[in-house]
């Protein structure tokens, strides 16, 4: 199994999962399963598109990280939208979005290097 603990973006998303995981756990029940868990696979997609993209050449890589921005973009939409139906409070809500914005911040900087 490749190593990735040197990578920083997989170490922070891997750590926001754990974030995840915990902020689904207190969704009501008719929503844990549906949105809870369209959440979560989203983000292990995130994260498995990162073990895909760092295994890649670099000049390949640009499409691969597309697809990541595109899903991360996607996972943040739905998890506005359960903080809108009232399934994340205002606290966790601020702190899951601080790591989005640092996530975010490290796939636009990554998309800018490979694209040098």
């Amino acid at each position: 199994m490749a190593q990735y603990s040197h990578l920083p973006i997989f170490i922070k998303t891997y750590e926001f999962i754990k974030l995840v995981y915990r902020i689904i756990q207190q969704f009501r029940r008719e929503y844990k399963h549906t949105l809870g868990a369209e959440l979560q696979a989203i983000i292990w997609q995130v994260l498995d598109e990162i073990i895909v993209a760092n295994s890649l050449p670099i000049r390949e890589r640009a499409q691969s990280i597309d697809k990541i921005s595109w899903l991360f973009d996607k996972f943040k939409i739905r998890f506005r939208f359960a903080f809108e139906l009232g399934l994340v409070n205002a606290h966790k809500f601020g702190v899951a979005q601080k790591e989005i914005e640092e996530i975010g911040r490290m796939i636009g900087g990554w998309r800018k290097w490979v694209g040098k």
